[in-house]
């Protein structure tokens, strides 16, 4: 071997005896491992604590908007229509006593023109009747005084017969001078005695002519189709220049401002209204129409309860009225509430004290809420009084201050250590 190989091959080894020293030296010197027991520092949770509220019970329901009172516009006389007010279109606007439709009026003004005449002739026919009755009081009055003087005229002679101082042919004469007297007498007697029915069939005839007249009058009258209410014109079926029999319906209209919905409320929420519900003690209630993504509010309030629940669907029936211009609430142009909407009805039943509002998912199986007490997950059994889609009303089962567990469980056990997430982490 040569020298040079020599020295490097010594020079390797030196190196490793020195590496080999160094690791025994650290070995050696090295600390000794200690045991160490694992501690359970607890499921980070996130709570909420319970506060204690007191809540109006809001029972919802939906029903079509329907009008309190609907008028049929119905023809009562027979004729042409000749002329409509402007405002008589669907969905237009018309005051009170407004002239909607107006039927020809030409032959009902003849008739009760006609009717006028015949009242004047019977009132004429009974004025000279009365004159008559005065005229036959003066006759009868003369009459008797004729009998009178043709009686006494008659005695007379008969005692001058009796004396035998004149002719019994002069007796004769007065005789038939008093008959003659007493005749006409009666037929004067038997004139006046007709008065009285003819003066009857007078009156009735006036009194005929009267109602003719009247009869004439209301004809003419309705003719005339005016608006009972201020209102708004539902349909429209006729137009000018046609015919109309009577019975015929012309149009509809109603009353503005007056509106119904009838809502149907499940058995089991009737207990969230007041124990005398249907004895004249008014229940409010909002009246809610969702139009793209906005809602308009009426005022409402429960008026009427049916007397008998819906055996089918087991659901009282409850009419809520509601004024068109009640709007408590509304953005943008204002929106008419009209018959037809399909609405939500939301009443306002009883306030419920010292109850909890949580959502919904803070409810376990077996309505179980988890709070923490003293860094442990504690179950607590409570009572949901009612549920809604995303929030559930706690009655009992919780106190004032329980700190409940918002974050997911999934597999929660009580006694659990935890620990309380820091505000903002």
């Amino acid at each position: 071997m040569k020298k040079g190989g020599l020295f490097k091959t010594i020079r390797v080894f030196a190196v490793l005896s020195v590496a080999l020293m160094i690791a025994i030296v650290l070995v050696i010197m090295r600390p000794k491992a200690e045991r160490q027991v694992p501690v359970d520092k607890g499921l980070l949770v996130e709570v909420l604590p319970a506060q204690a509220e007191n809540v109006q019970m809001v029972v919802e329901a939906f029903g079509t908007v329907a009008p309190r009172e609907a008028l049929k516009l119905v023809a009562q006389v027979r004729g042409q229509i000749v002329a409509f007010d402007p405002a008589f279109k669907e969905g237009r606007f018309v005051e009170k006593q407004t002239r909607l439709i107006q039927i020809d009026p030409r032959s009902y003004s003849l008739a009760v023109e006609r009717g006028k005449v015949q009242i004047q002739q019977a009132e004429a026919e009974l004025k000279r009747l009365q004159q008559e009755v005065v005229n036959l009081e003066a006759r009868i009055k003369i009459a008797n005084s004729d009998v009178k003087l043709a009686e006494n005229d008659y005695l007379r002679l008969k005692a001058l017969v009796d004396r035998k101082v004149i002719a019994q042919s002069q007796l004769d004469k007065s005789e038939q001078a008093y008959l003659a007297s007493q005749e006409r007498l009666q037929a004067l007697n038997n004139q006046m005695a007709l008065i009285g029915p003819q003066k009857e069939q007078l009156i009735a005839a006036r009194d005929m002519a009267r109602v003719m007249y009247q009869e004439a009058a209301l004809d003419l009258e309705r003719s005339s189709i005016v608006a009972p209410f201020d209102g708004w014109v539902l349909e429209k079926f006729v137009e000018v220049g046609q015919h109309v029999n009577i019975g015929q319906e012309l149009g509809r209209i109603y009353s503005a401002g007056e509106l119904d919905i009838e809502v149907r409320i499940p058995a089991r929420d009737l207990k969230w209204f007041p124990e005398d519900l249907g004895q004249d003690r008014p229940i409010s209630a909002d009246v809610v129409f969702k139009n793209g993504g906005r809602n308009t509010i009426w005022e409402g309030r429960v008026a009427r309860i049916k007397a008998m629940m819906d055996q089918r669907t087991r659901t009282l029936p409850m009419v809520v009225e509601v004024d068109d211009t009640s709007r408590s609430s509304q953005e943008g142009e204002p929106f008419r509430l009209r018959p037809g909407l399909f609405v939500t009805v939301r009443i306002k039943g009883k306030k419920v004290e010292n109850v909890f509002v949580l959502p919904r998912y803070l409810i376990y199986p077996g309505d179980v809420v988890y709070t923490v007490a003293a860094e442990t997950l504690k179950s607590k059994q409570v009572e949901i009084l009612r549920g809604y889609k995303d929030t559930v009303i706690v009655g009992e089962g919780l106190s004032e201050g329980d700190l409940i567990v918002t974050s997911p469980l999934s597999s929660p056990v009580d006694g659990q250590i935890v620990r309380l997430k820091p505000d903002g982490s």
